[in-house]
């Protein structure tokens, strides 16, 4: 995972970086009934000051699901948030809140009171919030809670290039520069996630793959089993994607 971020020293991205891994890891591990490290590596980072060398990473950035493969053009990847710049639902159906149904209404009355109480929306809370939802519905709320939470400064981001659709252009037409950014790359590992991931969608409900991590050790092992079975991952693969320990 990438990501930019702009502080004054490398001491100021450490505190943050460990204040924030260390809170998601909390409350991760109390929602999921797990202990231990979640994260097998400390952070790295790669300091820019030049504005072409900063450029260069954020197209590199903005386009990694495009080099995975995830998507055409970094802007239609839904969780590099760039398609929020110009529109609060561009991966659902327009949300007109007055003809939402209750159950959707009122999930979004609570996503607007953590937003202006300045807190986090919890596992728990999501899966409650949301298990009665339609498809429909549910791309409607996650699109709502990012337009809420997001963290981008489009401004500061667009800065750096004539307009936010000049930023775009330069993304189609070049990957950006990974020198500084190396990735230690499985080229199987993708193709072998996303074969589970479809496998999972049908064979069992949405709502059940959204609490893979959390089921008991037992059923993860029948799931195992029907992975191994079903798809070409390798036995290290199934486990990481189930989070079992090998």
């Amino acid at each position: 995972m990438h990501f930019l971020a702009k502080t004054e020293t490398v001491q100021q991205l450490s505190r943050f970086i460990d204040h924030y891994t260390s809170w998601f890891v909390h409350e991760y591990n109390t929602f999921a009934g797990r202990k231990g490290r979640l994260f097998q590596k400390n952070f790295g980072s790669a300091p820019k000051w030049e504005d072409k060398k900063l450029r260069s990473a954020i197209i590199y950035v903005g386009n990694n699901p495009v080099e995975k493969h995830f998507c055409k053009r970094a802007v239609e990847y839904r969780w590099n948030f760039l398609a929020y710049k110009e529109c609060p639902y561009p991966f659902s159906e327009k949300l007109i809140k007055r003809n939402a149904s209750r159950k959707l209404n009122k999930a979004l009355k609570e996503v607007d009171t953590m937003v202006k109480l300045n807190l986090p929306l919890k596992y728990a809370q999501l899966i409650r919030m949301t298990q009665d939802l339609s498809d429909k519905e549910m791309e409607q709320f996650v699109d709502y809670v990012i337009y809420a939470y997001s963290p981008f400064d489009y401004e500061e981001l667009t800065s750096h290039f004539k307009s936010f659709e000049s930023m775009l252009e330069a993304m189609d037409s070049t990957t950006g520069d990974d020198f500084d950014i190396r990735e230690s790359r499985d080229n199987f590992s993708l193709d072998a996630f996303n074969e589970m991931i479809r496998y999972m969608q049908k064979s069992m409900k949405r709502y059940e793959i959204r609490k893979i991590t959390t089921l008991p050790i037992e059923k993860k092992m029948e799931i195992y089993h029907d992975l191994h079975s079903h798809t070409s991952a390798s036995v290290q693969q199934i486990c990481n994607f189930l989070h079992i320990k090998k």
